[in-house]
Formats: C-alpha cells, structure tokens, sequence
C-alpha cells in the first residue's frame, strides 16, 4: 500500500509540475476517494466523514483531509453522489431569453457568475437553460424536475399567482425565485425595492419641478411592475400631482418596443419631461425615442431615469438617473438561498429585499467601479 500511496503522490506531483502541458493532463490519474484515502493511509470511511465535517472525527484528521483534496485537486464523484443521495449536485437558472434579443444582457451573464462563484463552495454546478418565445414559463421548471436536471431552479420574471411557483410548492421541488409573488405560501425570494426606487424617484424630480413624469413598466402583469406602480402613485399623492393614465407606457422589455412606445408618448405629450424606465434597455430605449424625436436633454431639460445593475456608457448622460444594485451580488444572494434551503432553512426566513443605490453622476460612477476592479486584482 505504501508503494502505492508514493505512486499517487509522484502522479500528482508530476501534473502539478506539467500542468501546462496537454499530454500531462490527459495521462494523470483521476484523484477519487478511494485513491485520496490510500494516499492518507486512512479507511474510505474515514476520509468521507471527514470531507463532510462529520463529528466523529477528530478535527486534525478533517483538517488533513481537506487539505490533502485541495492540494491532490479531488472532486466528489457526481454519479457516485447520485447514486447515494439522488442529489445531481447542479442547480439550474432560467432566463427569459427573448429579452436579450438586441442588445444583449451583460447583467446576467454577472448574476450567472454570482450564483455560480458561491455554488462552487459546497461542490455544486450551475446550468443554464433558456426559456425561449414559444415555451410557456412552467415548461422549463417542469422539465428540469421531471427530467431530475438539478436539485433545484432558480428563475425570475415572477408574477403574483405565478404558475411555476404553485408546481415547485406542489411537488415540493426546492426553488429561489428572483421576484415575489402574492402567494399566501412562504417561499424564498431575493428582490429589488422597485417600490422604494420608484418612490424616491418621483419625489426627487417633483422636487426639481417636474410635473409630467411617465412610468414605462413591461408587459405581462408581473409583480414588480405593480410594485414599481405602487411606488410611483404613492410618491404622485405625497407630492399633490394629479394621477394621469396616459403617462403610463407598458411594453415589452426590449430596446426596439420601448423606443417605440416610447416616442409615440413624446409625439402625443410635448409636456413630458421626465421617463421613468424599468430596465437598462428600455433606458437605451427611452434614449433612442428622444433622439429620434429631436430632444436634447441639457436644452428641454429631459430626465431619464434607469435601473439595472451594469451602468454602460449611454448615448447621452446628462439629465440620466440611475438606481443600481449590482447583479452579481443578485446572484451571490440567489446562490447562497438555494444552499441554505438544500441545507434545511426555513423558506421564509430566505427572503430578502435589496435597496438600490442612487446614481446621478454615471461617469464618476464608472470610474469608481473601475478604480475597485483595478484594486481588488
């Protein structure tokens, strides 16, 4: 055995030192429980108990086999967990896909990093499916449980009495969904305070005088949009401005349907002098319609006003707001819900509102981002 363990041990040594070469990493053994116990000299009992903290074993042991694993670079057997737990060890994310059919969506691909930065801690993957224009919003949740893909999904775009929420409730598949719903049934949730956002948004530009202020909000009834509406007629009433429905615009979340039912509002409205948008892309949207529309924000005064969490170069930025929340932080705190509740936790003590911060220099803002990029590498 003892031939053994320095046969491993020269393996790995020898992939560490060739890892940049091809035909090293192709040769070298596989590092599996078996192997990492024999090299220990310790039982395959052992070494497993001790990769999950187990308290029968010594602390000094755990700390030796968890130090060995990282060094040799073990990894779990995914079938062998299967087999033993019927967990897959995946979690899968769902993202709405007609969304980012123009300009794309960076933001995601940010939460995408969150979410799987903080799963890669506890050993486990993320897939990403597309739920795409013809597939209703269950279809994907469906296929992923009935089709055992992960051991459980993450999804947003939710709506009050959402669908996908009642079948993971129902079947009791674990789920985080970003975005609340009215549901009686406590579920864990990460949010956006779109309510608060909007709120705060209105109050300043009634502040600066503003008095015809339109509201874009998406299609499809979902429920940050009444939130976000709940928010903007509460601030109309503190302030005394009157309640208007033809400043509120609702289309798809994309750049060509908000450009659009944007500059009709413009054409038929001259008195509008501030838009209040509900994504990055409805901002550019909103940026496009003015300009096609003849507007210069410095000389008629136009604000616009955006939400997001990746604050890109805008056509134009004089007059622009934005209430940022960072998506790979949306993603870190996704991650960190669905671990909790695979660990057990209380779906209701997993559900959190994240506040926007407030930004009405993005250049300076970008700047400072970049400046903490440049200090954290």
């Amino acid at each position: 055995m003892r031939c053994r363990r320095l046969a491993i041990a020269r393996n790995v040594a020898g992939f560490e030192k060739a890892n940049d070469e091809p035909s090293a990493m192709q040769s070298s053994p596989r590092i599996n429980l078996k192997t990492l116990a024999e090299h220990l000299g310790l039982s395959i009992t052992t070494v497993s108990r001790a990769l999950k903290d187990g308290p029968e074993v010594k602390p000094e042991t755990v700390a030796r086999v968890k130090q060995a694993a990282a060094a040799l670079g073990y990894q779990p057997d995914a079938g062998g967990v299967y087999l033993r737990t019927g967990r897959t060890m995946k979690i899968c994310s769902v993202f709405f896909a007609p969304e980012v059919t123009d300009y794309g969506d960076a933001g995601f691909l940010a939460q995408v990093d969150g979410v799987s930065r903080t799963l890669e801690g506890d050993n486990y993957n993320l897939i990403v499916l597309a739920q795409t224009a013809s597939q209703s919003p269950l279809d994907t949740v469906r296929r992923v449980f009935q089709q055992r893909l992960a051991d459980g999904v993450i999804f947003s775009r939710t709506m009050p009495m959402d669908e996908r929420v009642r079948f993971c409730l129902e079947y009791k598949f674990p789920f985080v969904s970003f975005g609340r719903t009215e549901l009686q049934t406590s579920h864990a949730f990460v949010d956006h305070d779109d309510e608060g956002g909007v709120y705060d948004a209105v109050i300043k530009l009634a502040g600066e005088g503003h008095r015809r202020i339109a509201l874009f909000n998406p299609t499809g009834g979902l429920t940050y949009a009444g939130l976000r509406l709940r928010g903007y007629q509460r601030a109309l009433a503190e302030v005394g401005l009157p309640w208007d429905p033809s400043l509120l615009v609702s289309a798809d979340l994309s750049v060509w349907a908000s450009q659009a039912a944007l500059l009709a509002l413009l054409q038929r409205d001259r008195g509008v002098s501030a838009i209040l948008c509900a994504n990055q892309l409805s901002m550019f949207g909103a940026m496009e319609a003015a300009l096609e529309h003849g507007m210069d924000p410095t000389r008629d005064g136009l604000r616009i006003v955006g939400f997001g969490g990746m604050p890109f170069r805008m056509p134009f930025e004089q007059g622009v707001t934005y209430y940022y929340q960072p998506q790979r932080r949306d993603g870190e705190e996704l991650a960190r819900h669905m671990l909790a509740l695979l660990a057990g936790s209380a779906p209701e003590s997993l559900q959190t509102v994240l506040p926007y911060q407030r930004i009405d220099d993005l250049q300076r803002f970008r700047l400072e981002l970049r400046e903490q990029a440049a200090g954290s590498v």
